[in-house]
C-alpha cells in the first residue's frame, strides 16, 4: 500500500513539473508570436510583461514539484543532500521572482501611464 501511494505521489510530482514547464513554454511561444507581429516600442513592454508572468507562474509550479520530491520522496542521506539543493534552488527562484515581479510592476505602471496619455 505504501509503495502504491509513493507511486501516486511520484506521478503527481511529475505532472506538476510538466505543468510548470508547459506554462513557461506556452508563455515563450506566445511572447515570440507577439514579437513577430508587433514592432512598436510600447508592444515590447507588453510582450515582456506577458513572458514574465508565465515564467513566474511556471517557476511556482516547479518549486512545488521540488518540494514534493524532496520532502515526500527522498529518504536517508539523499534527503539531506536534496534538501540543501532545494534550499539553494528555492533561494535562486525567490530572487529571480522578486526582480521579475519588480520589473513587471514597473512595466504595468509605464503601460498605464502610456494609456492615460493617449
Amino acid at each position: 500500500m505504501v509503495e502504491y501511494i509513493h507511486d501516486i505521489i511520484a506521478w503527481l510530482s511529475l505532472l506538476i513539473g510538466l505543468i510548470g514547464i508547459l506554462i513557461i513554454v506556452w508563455g515563450a511561444l506566445k511572447a515570440f508570436w507577439l514579437f513577430i507581429g508587433h514592432h512598436q516600442h510600447e508592444d515590447f513592454q507588453h510582450i515582456r510583461l506577458e513572458l514574465g508572468s508565465h515564467v513566474i507562474l511556471g517557476l511556482d509550479f516547479l518549486v512545488g514539484k521540488d518540494i514534493i520530491d524532496t520532502l515526500l520522496l527522498d529518504e536517508g542521506v539523499r534527503f539531506w543532500e536534496d534538501l540543501a539543493g532545494l534550499g539553494t534552488v528555492v533561494a535562486i527562484r525567490i530572487i529571480l521572482t522578486h526582480f521579475m515581479l519588480k520589473e513587471i510592476r514597473e512595466l504595468e505602471a509605464q503601460s498605464k501611464k502610456g494609456k492615460k496619455k493617449a
